[in-house]
């Protein structure tokens, strides 16, 4: 439970960081050069987060996060994933947001194991 609600803080810090985006993929009321610094302080904390901690599954899943959200940096998003399970490969936050990634890459066998991976190792993940 614990863990879960602490997921859950992070998930909420990256919505505020990143803001509501647009459909020209600008938050909302902001030019183009104040996307861009967000977008990259948003960068620089999720990436302090692993520095900070570098032994943290979870810092490593919410970078990929990022990387996933982040104009569809996929390759990167799945290095961060992989890394938080190499640390804990029963983190079902980190299967199920690799799971999302592979899926948004077509990759439909494989983001199906690891939604079932989410499944087994989080049973209050919700895949739908």
């Amino acid at each position: 439970m614990k863990k879960a609600k602490g997921c859950l803080i992070l998930i909420l810090i990256f919505i505020a960081v990143s803001g509501c985006i647009s459909q020209d993929g600008l938050s909302a009321g902001k030019s183009p050069s104040q996307f861009s610094e967000g977008v990259n302080a948003s960068q620089e904390y999720f990436d302090q987060m692993v520095a900070l901690d570098p032994t943290n599954a979870t810092a490593w899943c919410t970078r990929g996060m990022y990387y996933n959200n982040a104009f569809g940096q996929y390759e990167k998003a799945l290095d961060n994933y992989n890394k938080g399970l190499e640390l804990d490969s029963k983190n079902g936050l980190c299967w199920y947001a690799k799971g999302v990634t592979l899926r948004n890459m077509k990759q439909i066998e494989e983001s199906d194991v690891c939604f079932r991976n989410a499944k087994t190792f989080d049973p209050s993940i919700v895949i739908r």
